[in-house]
């Protein structure tokens, strides 16, 4: 089967790096697959040259992203109009590419990419919700025709995800867990007396940043008693480098430069999350089952995040969870949490639910017959 994956980004955030681990997979399942990208590699192009090496290739066709509002990240409005306007030859461009390769199905792996929809036409397709929409948002009555038109089956990343598109859609999804690879054994924990939390996300206004370290800021006695470091990975995003400027200034201010500190964009996030003990998710959306959240569990590490739902962190079990924008419940639980044998046990509990559910190839599978119900 021909499967032509259009994507936000080949190179940047989870959707990319989930869609990366899914193209391999299909690729070794047997199956055609070609990946076309609305955005350029904005930091190493790495995955490119992997993608290429398992007979994946990957096509940039610079259109807006579709201008839904999303919970955990806005859409510039003006900077997709321009987009929109200065390259009309990019939808004709990015039909020209479907048209030479002919594909059997395509899969949309983001909101974001349902402005490809338009020039696309109406080949079966499968969109993967990953994203949690603003119901109140301007074009939300205008995008329920269009998903209805252009889209057979829907895949969501969490029950939260597939709930909402049944009910604004009206169309069931396959609740499918992201995939991350997972080692046979939970990482041993770092040796040493102090402990090391860390945070994974590029620096915007909704990833709660700023709540991490007033939080910080909070515990900071207790958090040095117990020789804690909070440790804060992500991009510096050009449109958010005046609150990352900010930021860095509240740590200075408040003299908590030794509790917290920016460590700039990780490369290999994962061998970050081993050098962890606890990896921290407070941001205000309230949805504790990013990508961070999958890969930290894979990894054997536990998780403090904001939100109510317990389908991937088990209070007590896997980590905990506290109560979005709650700077002293984030704070109380990051003081509670500094216990090198209570974060052991958690995760080990979260890498043993890691194994059950997000193996990359079994995620390949599952993605795959969706695709191939759609397809006919």
């Amino acid at each position: 089967m021909r499967i032509l994956s259009v994507t936000n980004d080949i190179d940047s955030g989870g959707a990319a790096k989930s869609l990366f681990f899914l193209a391999r997979g299909l690729a070794r399942l047997g199956h055609e697959v070609r990946v076309i990208s609305i955005s350029a590699p904005s930091r190493t192009g790495r995955r490119v040259a992997e993608l290429a090496e398992a007979g994946v290739a990957v096509d940039f066709v610079r259109i807006p992203y579709y201008p839904m509002s999303l919970a955990a990240c806005p859409i510039p409005f003006w900077k997709n109009v321009g987009r929109a306007v200065s390259r009309p030859g990019e939808f004709r461009r990015i039909r020209r590419l479907a048209d030479d390769f002919s594909p059997d199905v395509i899969h949309y792996n983001s909101y974001t990419t349902l402005l490809a929809a338009l020039p696309l036409g109406a080949r079966p397709a499968v969109l993967h919700c990953r994203e949690m929409l603003l119901e109140d948002a301007p074009l939300l009555p205008l995008t329920r025709p269009l998903v209805r038109a252009r889209v057979r089956e829907l895949v969501a990343i969490s029950p939260a995800e597939a709930e909402q598109a049944r009910r604004v859609f009206g169309l069931d999804a396959s609740v499918i867990f992201n995939p991350a690879p997972v080692p046979g054994e939970p990482a041993p924990m770092p040796d040493g007396d102090g402990l090391v939390y860390g945070m994974f996300s590029h620096v915007s206004p909704t990833k709660g940043h700023r709540l991490c370290i007033e939080a910080c800021g909070l515990a900071a006695p207790e958090l040095r008693r117990a020789g804690v470091r909070v440790r804060l990975f992500g991009g510096r995003i050009g449109i958010h480098d005046a609150l990352y400027r900010s930021l860095e200034q509240y740590i200075e201010d408040a003299g908590i430069d030794d509790v917290v500190s920016f460590q700039g964009f990780a490369v290999d996030p994962e061998a970050e999350m081993r050098a962890a003990h606890l990896v921290l998710r407070p941001d205000l959306t309230g949805h504790p089952w990013g990508r961070d959240v999958i890969e930290a569990m894979s990894q054997g590490r536990p998780v403090l995040a904001a939100g109510e739902s317990e389908v991937f962190i088990k209070p007590g079990k896997t980590g905990e969870l506290v109560k979005p924008g709650d700077a002293e419940a984030l704070a109380s639980a990051m003081a509670a949490l500094a216990d090198r044998e209570r974060l052991t046990r958690m995760g080990e509990n979260a890498h043993r639910f890691a194994a059950a559910r997000f193996d990359p190839d079994e995620h390949a599978r599952r993605v795959l017959a969706v695709l191939e119900r759609a397809a006919g």
